[in-house]
């Protein structure tokens, strides 16, 4: 495969992270884990992004969105960083979601959400529920990005963003992830039904999220939101994958040869 940059989206359950590990191990592509950089062997971050995973669990036991979300905007921070490195040597690179693509179906859905808007008591318990060093390495990295160690109101602010008109979102997330679009944009498609089977299957149980109610939503989103990316910038290439009843590696061929394909 050429050197190009795939990013790889879609509901939750959809085999993104198994999909991208196959690849990385028979073709040497560089991959990027979006919100789970520690998943890739060769992350630099990986010790942030685990302590990110932790705080994302513990915003998911709390049961608040605005804790969710600041995780989000905190994981997808390293992004950048995790791409550059991954593409070291002009390496082919695949990325499990994008923060110029996913941040467009979820954050207008969260922000649509109905939630509380003061913290209560929420805020303390979610530092309890984090391995205290985790925790330190999380709060390190918020004042970093924010320059302020309040989690809630980050969240907030992310929020917020889900409200503005498209082209203004987009030009936030460029501005505060400073990255570009991929070259192309592959879609996994699933049924809804089969993703929540899926999730139920993990370790652990679902994210806060993962509700039959929220993954048809964004389903729809997604076809939203690659629909106006296509109009907008009619050189990105966009497909989608259906990987319904498929196996890893009948679907791991269909996004080589995507990838193979925007190379050429």
């Amino acid at each position: 495969m050429g050197e190009v940059r795939v990013a790889l989206v879609g509901i939750d359950g959809t085999g993104k992270t198994t999909v991208l590990r196959r690849l990385r191990e028979r073709d040497g592509v560089g991959v990027v884990h979006a919100v789970r950089g520690h998943e890739n062997p060769d992350s630099p971050y990986a010790g942030l992004s685990a302590a990110l995973a932790g705080a994302s669990s513990a915003a998911d036991e709390v049961g608040r969105v605005q804790l969710k979300v600041c995780v989000l905007y905190l994981q997808l921070s390293l992004f950048g960083p995790a791409e550059r490195h991954a593409a070291d040597g002009g390496r082919t690179v695949l990325a499990d979601r994008h923060p110029l693509v996913d941040p467009l179906v979820y954050l207008p859905l969260f922000a649509g959400a109905r939630r509380e808007d003061e913290p209560g008591a929420d805020v303390d318990a979610w530092w309890r529920k984090q391995d205290p060093d985790a925790a330190r390495a999380v709060r390190d990295w918020l004042r970093t990005r924010t320059g302020d160690t309040d989690p809630w109101a980050a969240g907030t602010e992310v929020l917020r963003w889900g409200a503005l008109a498209p082209d203004a979102l987009s030009a936030t997330l460029a501005r505060h992830f400073d990255v570009g679009l991929p070259d192309g944009v592959l879609l996994l498609d699933l049924p809804v039904s089969e993703a929540l089977r899926r999730t139920g299957q993990r370790p652990g149980g679902g994210e806060l999220h993962e509700t039959e109610a929220f993954l048809a939503a964004t389903r729809e989103r997604y076809d939203v939101v690659l629909e106006r990316l296509s109009a907008t910038h009619p050189h990105l290439g966009i497909r989608r994958l259906p990987c319904s009843g498929r196996s890893v590696d009948e679907v791991a061929a269909e996004v080589r040869g995507a990838v193979t394909a925007w190379s050429s």
